[in-house]
């Protein structure tokens, strides 16, 4: 694959000394006590490194990884998406996983657990993009996966009283230069952790390349053959299963990809951290949302046709124009949508905290196709698609069916004819309720250490932003004189050039989580043909996505990584306080 430009604090880390801890031989499992991580015990700089430092490195160095120079571009099988799986497992190995990848490009990461029977969590998210993409898509979920299994661990090791000697010679540096990772050896946390916890890098959510969404989920769901994807092809005419046995050596495509699916009776739970791709958390000033449901969707096909003529010679009154009835149709579906949201409280993002309040009902007509398509003709005819989403399947059947019904006296009105097909279906996909309470728990329990890793002066003075993204080596294109004469903007810093939110309103305090309906499908979708599943979105710059200037806050990474360990210890605490009442 082709390297995009690295700064220079990117610089410095590559060419660090990579910091090793040496081996520890625990007497026995450590039962862990407590749900929230430490404030106190384990020195500031460690968490500082493992939360904040490492992850948002991290994320820079992966989104180096590119197919294509000046752009990110990292579809499946390419040689940029095999070079950033061979990164994403080293990072998993210097956490103290053991890590592979799959017949099919999935990266897994395990820590295995004292007590198989308590069976895995598993956490992730997609390393492939699209075309000219963002850094943070898919790649958010791995790096913050990877860093909460590794601080877990680390917290499980200082209450174990096996670290004290070797903490205290790991120090930050105070000038701003890049850190060495910290490494955990695999034999130094074998059997420490009750239940085993996996990370998944999925090898493709986006499907840029043979058309058809969520392989590596799929895989591991068993869902894989119900959706042909074995006999899929690319631009090119090659079949998926010809590159498995070509490029990858796989003798026999279907057995592997078979092998893969894992058994739901060894599986406690799917969390998946992503970013919001949306505005709303950005709206609300804050860094963190639970995710209640992954809408489920209906694309129609809206057909009108009437009678082709002569612009300039035929009255208004007496054409048969499927242009104006198009035009009116989708008014309709807008009202209708729009009149379905305030009955049934359609709004994404809820702050009351209930996660019954909305549905997340949206509708988008996203395509027109009209014949002959000229500045001249009355069209002969017009297709429109119909794009409905929402949380709820009975509310999509309704719209669906009430679109339908008011696009009739339209056609009618008109002289039109008028057809509607469906295109596509999904079913909705609804988090766990344990789960759901768990993660908006950690996201409560953690603000201690969050508010000790993004102090308040970071959060609060125009300077924060710009200083906090620079010390993780995220800057934008402009030069260094360019930079400090743009006064205008004291907070920005992103590679897009984006400006980012003002940094005197800028925080990740949170006494409250909101609820947000997820309107794109992510890799949890699939997972939940296997498990019980759970989301949480973070805040990112102006709801950007699929787009260069996708950008998530350095110091919302680190919320997010402290989040999310904080809920791995509090899901280990209750696997292992369940599996002593069983006893």
């Amino acid at each position: 694959g082709t390297s995009l430009p690295m700064d220079r604090s990117l610089q410095q880390a590559k060419a660090a000394n990579t910091v090793y801890v040496g081996s520890l031989l625990l007497a026995s499992a450590l039962t862990l006590q407590c749900a929230a991580l430490s404030t106190s015990g384990v020195p500031e700089h460690v968490w500082q490194q493992v939360l904040d430092i490492e992850p948002n490195r991290h994320l820079q160095q992966l989104g180096q990884i590119s197919e294509e120079g000046g752009v990110l571009t990292r579809t499946y099988l390419s040689g940029a998406h095999k070079q950033a799986a061979k990164q994403i497992k080293q990072w998993m190995q210097q956490a103290g996983m053991s890590a592979d990848i799959d017949a099919i490009g999935n990266v897994h990461g395990v820590v295995e657990g004292s007590q198989p029977e308590l069976g895995e969590l598993i956490v992730g998210s997609h390393y492939d993009t699209v075309v000219d993409g963002g850094k943070y898509d898919g790649a958010l979920g791995i790096i913050l996966g990877i860093s909460a299994v590794k601080a877990v661990l680390l917290e499980a090791l200082y209450r174990a009283g096996k670290l004290q000697q070797q903490l205290q010679h790991w120090k930050l540096p105070n000038d701003g230069a890049a850190a060495a990772d910290i490494v955990l050896s695999i034999e130094m946390v074998k059997g420490l952790l009750p239940g085993a916890v996996r990370v998944v890098a999925f090898c493709d959510e986006e499907g840029m390349r043979f058309k058809s969404t969520f392989w590596g989920s799929r895989a591991l769901a068993g869902t894989f053959a119900q959706h042909n994807q074995l006999t899929a092809s690319d631009a090119n005419g090659t079949v998926f299963e010809d590159v498995l046995k070509e490029s990858s050596g796989v003798q026999d495509p279907a057995a592997a990809v078979q092998a893969l699916a894992l058994d739901p009776k060894t599986v406690r739970g799917y969390v998946e951290f992503h970013l919001e791709q949306g505005p709303q958390l950005e709206a609300a000033g804050l860094p963190l949302a639970v995710v209640s449901a992954i809408a489920g969707q209906t694309w129609l096909t809206v057909s009108m046709e009437g009678e082709q003529g002569h612009a300039g010679t035929v009255p208004m009154l007496l054409r048969k124009d499927p242009m104006s009835g198009a035009a009116e149709g989708i008014s309709v579906i807008e009202a209708l949508c729009l009149g379905a949201q305030a009955v049934t409280g359609g709004r994404n993002l809820d702050d009351e905290g209930s996660e019954d309040d909305g549905e997340g009902l949206v509708c988008t007509v996203g395509r027109i196709q009209v014949h002959p398509n000229q500045v001249n003709i009355i069209p002969k005819w017009v297709n429109f698609t119909v794009d409905v989403r929402c949380k709820s399947q009975e509310l999509r059947e309704q719209i669906v069916g009430l679109i339908e019904e008011h696009l009739q006296p339209v056609c009618s009105k008109r002289r039109l004819s008028c057809t509607m097909s469906r295109l596509h279906d999904a079913k909705p996909v609804r988090s766990d309720g344990q789960l759901l309470g768990q993660l908006k728990s950690a996201v409560l329990k953690a603000q201690p250490i969050i508010q000790q890793l993004v102090p308040e002066e970071q959060q609060s003075q125009a300077q924060g932003n710009a200083m906090n993204q620079q010390a993780h080596g995220i800057c934008d294109s402009r030069t260094s004189t360019d930079a400090e004469d743009d006064s205008s903007h004291p907070g920005s810093c992103s590679s897009a050039g984006h400006t980012q939110a003002s940094a005197s309103t800028f925080s990740v305090r949170q006494s409250s989580i909101p609820i947000l309906v997820s309107g794109a499908g992510h890799d949890a979708m699939a997972m939940a043909d296997l498990t019980k599943i759970a989301m949480v979105f973070v805040r990112c710059a102006g709801g950007i996505s699929h787009n260069p200037a996708e950008h998530v806050d350095a110091r919302d990474v680190t919320a997010a990584a402290a989040a999310f360990a904080t809920f791995m210890e509090m899901d280990l605490l209750d696997v292992a306080a369940i599996k002593d009442e069983w006893h």
